[in-house]
């Protein structure tokens, strides 16, 4: 088993869909991998065009311990609508499939998918705007990928 940091570039979103007739919507993005799980900041005031600019890392190891094969190597990114009075609006998810990542990564040390758009997806299985990403993947370094 090999142990690794995933590194997730979070840039920002285009054309997300807006929840209120007035006003902008104030984005932001839950990132779950495995059991671990972000929260961006919340982008106020801007609207269906957020900019975040923020890197999260993630602990990660290869190949992922039995369980959820449904969640397996699947990176989850879910767009919420932060509302001072009422419940967050969910305004979307973006799904990103990872395990050639991790599989390059423990084959050359480091491996990364650069900077991408990747669609929102509307719970009715409908696009609805995009984020843009920046995703890598790089082994621990002091005998921490040992096998087992």
């Amino acid at each position: 088993m090999t142990v690794g940091t995933m590194e997730v570039t979070l840039f920002g979103g285009k054309g997300l869909m807006r929840t209120h007739l007035f006003g902008k919507i104030d984005p932001y993005v839950v990132i779950q991998y495995g059991n671990e799980e972000h929260t961006s900041r919340i982008a106020h005031g801007q609207g269906s065009k957020p900019v975040w600019n923020e890197v999260f890392k993630l602990k990660v190891q290869y190949p992922a311990d039995a369980g959820d094969d449904q969640r397996k190597y699947k990176l989850f990114l879910q767009i919420m609508d932060h509302d001072k009075f009422t419940t967050d609006d969910y305004l979307g998810q973006t799904t990103i499939y990872v395990k050639e990542l991790l599989e390059l990564g423990v084959e050359n040390g480091k491996a990364e998918l650069g900077t991408q758009k990747y669609r929102v997806v509307l719970k009715d299985g409908t696009y609805y705007g995009e984020i843009q990403v920046g995703i890598s993947f790089s082994t621990a370094t002091g005998g921490d990928d040992e096998e087992d």
